[in-house]
């Protein structure tokens, strides 16, 4: 994106994989080691063996010098769509492959757009909006120690004639929301998205996302603040909306 690079890139060159993988081994027996850990607290059902194999395909991929972007997708969107219904273990299994996935697919080529057809090859009911939303969130919790700063503004559009989710980043100065936390803003969009789904079961699709405002404390401002703030937009606009038949 205009030359800028995203901090995180540094983490995942094939010399950096291979020297934080401790962590996915000491995932990888500690699921073997307690089944119990694999289980999702509210519905009480084990995940743990999709859990290993999810880590263990992780490992393979973090071990091959030169991983076929198409499996570090193909890992991605697996992770993805059960995000926050398996376990913590799978979550931090799929925060790490969602930040590899913008460093190998997407930021390089980025332009402030990203294109999704979530539910591709799925028949589900699609909706879309009947009118355009603003909605904003905020994240603030000012302190003397450790405070927390996320704020940011959705502009939601339909688009009937386009089967598919856009994402437009439009704030073009750092100063109301740098850059590096685009891959967090719209992620947290993703979760929201995705989320809405499994509580409604409504998929939603021809819609625009834009984010064209916020703020930032260059002190308080952390990644987390930002995947807050958005929940909160996204889940205030989702509660005005007038939802209509995708045709």
């Amino acid at each position: 994106m205009n030359g800028k690079k995203l901090s995180n890139a540094q983490y995942y060159t094939y010399e950096a994989r291979k020297k934080d993988v401790r962590w996915l081994h000491s995932t990888i027996e500690l699921l073997l080691e307690q089944s119990e850990r694999g289980r999702n607290e509210e519905i009480g059902e084990l995940f743990t063996n999709e859990t290993i194999e999810v880590a263990k395909k992780l490992l393979e991929l973090i071990e091959t010098e030169t991983p076929q972007s198409e499996d570090i997708s193909e890992l991605y969107s697996l992770l993805k769509f059960y995000k926050g219904v398996r376990n913590s273990d799978w979550d931090n299994i799929c925060t790490h492959v969602e930040k590899w996935h913008w460093v190998a697919n997407i930021w390089d080529n980025f332009e402030g757009i990203l294109e999704l057809d979530l539910w591709k090859g799925v028949e589900f009911h699609l909706y879309s909006i009947a009118k355009p939303l603003i909605s904003e969130g905020k994240f603030l919790r000012l302190a003397t120690s450790v405070g927390c700063y996320g704020h940011v503004w959705l502009r939601i559009e339909p688009k009937i004639k386009q089967r598919n989710i856009q994402i437009f980043w439009q704030i073009n100065d750092d100063k109301i929301i740098p850059f590096y936390y685009i891959p967090t803003i719209f992620e947290a969009i993703i979760d929201g998205i995705i989320d809405y789904f499994r509580k409604t079961n409504i998929a939603l699709t021809g819609i625009k996302i834009i984010i064209d405002n916020g703020s930032y404390h260059d002190v308080d401002s952390r990644s987390i603040d930002y995947r807050i703030a958005v929940t909160i937009a996204w889940r205030k606009a989702m509660a005005n909306a007038e939802l209509i038949p995708y045709l």
